[in-house]
């Protein structure tokens, strides 16, 4: 018996055996397979093939191939062969995959890379002018001539800007005014600005008032009206007459002596009588030459604080302290001065006239009202008109509280701006017994202690009238 038989024999005694037995399951299917001898692979060459301890001959062992015309069933094929395609399978996705997003992530880095670079430069370029803009500098200087009105706001005044080539980023002026709240005071004008000033400087200038180089000399008559004085300094082109009106018709709260001032609605104007007469250096406003509507408040207001500031520095304690003593406050003090300013024409006059006055205060039982008619001027030039014709009666009680012959005592208000020399003679008056006075057209006095000796007065300065006529 040869090799063959002897292992056919074998495998047929133990195939009850063996048959659940993949190893041996294995072996008889490979029964064709030969060595290289052409044989079947002994058990030593097989176990050596397959030896974890020498790689080339693992290797040698996964060449071994099985027969061709073998087939594996699904249930059959080997796991470990199935997993290993597609674990390569995968990998081989995998690789790719990474490929495409490495090339995104690149595309997508540069792409924001673009955009910060261009964004940065933009911003820069932005932030530089507006620094620019901001303080003027770096900007070429030009000079432009602009016109701000009452009616403009910010906004206006900022494009105004703009449009004349001032600044260039009118949002950013309007910006800044609102958040520094320097959104009001701006003067109605014209105004000389430049390219280069900064918002700060800008802003000053459209707030100041301009100024002028010429200069005049006004001279303020003693018993000047204060609308005397209004037209005064338009002729000499120091302010309009209207807007001077502004600052003596009403309360400034802004000096000590208006605090004296009683609040009555039968006064004319206010601060009729608190405006110094005196010498006054004013600036000349050549505008105003030109155009006779040119807006002159801030002027008018300087001139009107200058004679207010005038007057308060002639009220020295001395004077304060006279008041007290003959028992005047500082507003009946000018109201009386303004009646003898009227009436009187020099020092000496004016306290005789003072003296009357204070005989008729001092015995209003029998004399009760002043009689000055210098009142009834005032009356007539100034008060009368300004009143509207649809006014109807409505002025009649401040009419009668400046009527010395209705009213009693001192008038309601001031009749017009006293110097310091009738000031005086109110506080000092004469000392006499006089209750009446009266003046003749060449300027002689007369004085009175009844009305007998008033009555002769008159008789004697019409006389005396007539004699200089002839």
């Amino acid at each position: 018996m040869d090799n063959n038989d002897f292992l056919e024999d074998n495998i047929q005694q133990d195939s009850s055996d063996l048959s659940g037995t993949q190893e041996m399951d294995s072996i008889s299917e490979r029964s064709s397979v030969s060595d290289s001898d052409g044989g079947i692979m002994p058990r030593e060459r097989f176990t050596d093939l397959n030896s974890t301890d020498d790689n080339e001959k693992t290797r040698m062992m996964d060449s071994v191939v099985p027969d061709t015309d073998f087939q594996y069933s699904e249930e059959e094929a080997p796991a470990a062969a199935v997993v290993k395609r597609r674990r390569k399978k995968k990998k081989k996705k995998k690789k790719q995959l990474n490929h495409t997003r490495t090339f995104g992530q690149i595309f997508l880095g540069s792409l924001l890379s673009v955009l910060a670079v261009s964004a940065g430069t933009f911003l820069a370029f932005k932030l530089i002018t507006a620094l620019k803009d901001f303080t003027g500098m770096a900007k070429e200087s030009r000079e432009y001539e602009i016109v701000i009105t009452d009616d403009m706001n910010v906004a206006q005044i900022a494009d105004v800007l703009h449009d004349n080539g001032i600044i260039e980023m009118p949002t950013l002026f309007k910006m800044y005014i609102n958040l520094s709240d320097k959104d009001k005071g701006f003067l109605n004008g014209e105004f000389i600005v430049k390219s280069n000033m900064s918002y700060d400087i800008i802003v000053d200038t459209l707030k100041t008032v301009k100024t002028y180089t010429e200069t005049v000399m006004v001279m303020i008559p003693e018993g000047s009206t204060a609308q005397d004085i209004g037209r005064i300094l338009e002729e000499n082109y120091v302010c309009r007459a209207e807007d001077f009106e502004l600052y003596y018709k009403s309360k400034l709260d802004k000096f000590e002596f208006e605090e004296q001032i009683p609040d009555s609605d039968d006064r004319f104007y206010y601060l009729e009588g608190y405006l110094f007469p005196d010498t006054y250096q004013f600036y000349v406003i050549d505008d105003l030459k030109e155009n006779p509507e040119f807006d002159t408040m801030e002027y008018a207001k300087n001139a009107a604080n200058k004679m207010y500031a005038n007057f308060e520095s002639k009220i020295t304690r001395g004077i304060e302290y006279r008041m007290q003593e003959v028992g005047l406050t500082l507003d009946e003090t000018i109201i009386l001065a303004s009646l003898i300013q009227k009436e009187g024409t020099n020092a000496e006059n004016f306290a005789m006239i003072s003296s009357v006055f204070h005989n008729r205060l001092n015995n209003r039982g029998e004399f009760p009202c002043l009689q000055s008619d210098t009142t009834y001027t005032y009356i007539d030039n100034c008060i009368k008109p300004t009143i509207p014709d649809s006014a109807g009666d409505a002025f009649d009680d401040m009419i009668f509280e400046y009527d010395t012959y209705q009213s009693e005592g001192l008038p309601v208000g001031a009749i017009c701006s006293p110097g310091l020399e009738a000031i005086q003679a109110a506080l000092y008056p004469a000392d006499t017994n006089y209750y009446y006075f009266l003046a003749s057209e060449d300027g002689a006095f007369y004085y009175a202690e009844t009305n007998d000796e008033h009555e002769q007065n008159i008789i004697d300065a019409e006389l005396r009238a007539s004699e200089n006529d002839e």
